[in-house]
């Protein structure tokens, strides 16, 4: 299948990228990947069209200034494309995360494969890199994990490699929930369930020790009550995908849904937020 690469320059920069995301993606578009001037956003050919392109940008932002280029790339070229802008990633000295065509010059604790093609998540972007670092640490053995917008399936892949047992990852996206499957029989992992879906496929008699949600700021707020529904006493939930100025907005959602704020941690203008549910 051939894709519609769309560049996206914006000036100024934020917080205009994450508007402009936010309305791709509600248009059809299925990943993103930042560039230092702004986005690139990919969508199949067949469910591409000019009008997809018109009337973006509507939030009020001054002075906002967006050019718009697109090209079609052709499927047998995509992989290339990953191979020669996919650099292993170490996280803490504890985590790698490699693609198949990546060498082994080290031993790390943990060592995760992945294809990513078109999916979001292989641990280049700030947001996987938070929650990974955060994960590191926790106590996942024998918990119940949910991944929220799974992407590639690394955070779920690493929940399994870190002693969980039984791991939901869903994703609303056609090419993320294949990519996942792929992922999962790569690395040998045999307790995550993979859903294509929004919250709505969460299953309504499950109950989750740790929850990993990292969407964007609009899809965090309105499925919140979602995901503290599926908490119990104790749980742990990580939000992610959002900016550092988010963090009130974030913040105040949680809190008015009970849950209790236990840290943040930044990384290149993006943020990781840690929330305990009590009761």
């Amino acid at each position: 299948m051939n894709y519609v690469e769309v560049t996206a320059i914006l000036q100024p920069l934020l917080p205009a990228r994450e508007v402009l995301v936010v309305e791709l993606a509600e248009r059809g578009f299925e990943s993103f990947v930042e560039t230092d001037h702004g986005v690139k956003a990919y969508i199949q050919e067949p469910d591409f069209s000019p009008q997809l392109l018109e009337g973006l940008m509507t939030a009020d932002i001054p002075d906002q200034r967006l050019d718009i280029t697109t090209v079609v790339i052709v499927d047998q070229n995509w992989n290339a494309q990953w191979e020669s802008n996919f650099d292993p990633i170490i996280v803490d000295e504890q985590c790698l995360i490699r693609a198949p065509f990546h060498a082994m010059e080290k031993q790390y604790p943990y060592t995760i494969t992945i294809e990513p093609k078109m999916s979001f998540g292989t641990g280049h972007h700030a947001t996987t890199h938070l929650i990974v670092s955060a994960m590191l640490p926790m106590d996942c053995g024998g918990k119940t994990v949910l991944d929220m917008g799974c992407g590639t399936g690394v955070l779920a892949i690493l929940a399994e490699m870190r002693g969980s047992m039984a791991i939901d990852a869903i994703d609303i996206d056609e090419w993320a929930f294949e990519n996942t499957l792929e992922n999962i029989e790569r690395n040998g992992c045999r307790h995550i369930r993979t859903i294509r879906g929004g919250a709505e496929v969460i299953p309504a008699d499950a109950r989750y020790d740790i929850i990993l949600a990292n969407i964007n700021r609009n899809i965090l707020t309105r499925d919140m009550h979602a995901y503290v529904a599926c908490m119990k006493p104790g749980s742990s939930i990580l939000f992610s995908g959002f900016y550092e100025s988010d963090q009130p907005e974030i913040r105040a959602c949680a809190e008015g849904l009970g849950l209790i704020f236990v840290e943040s941690r930044a990384r290149n203008e993006w943020t990781m937020m840690w929330f305990e549910f009590v009761s």
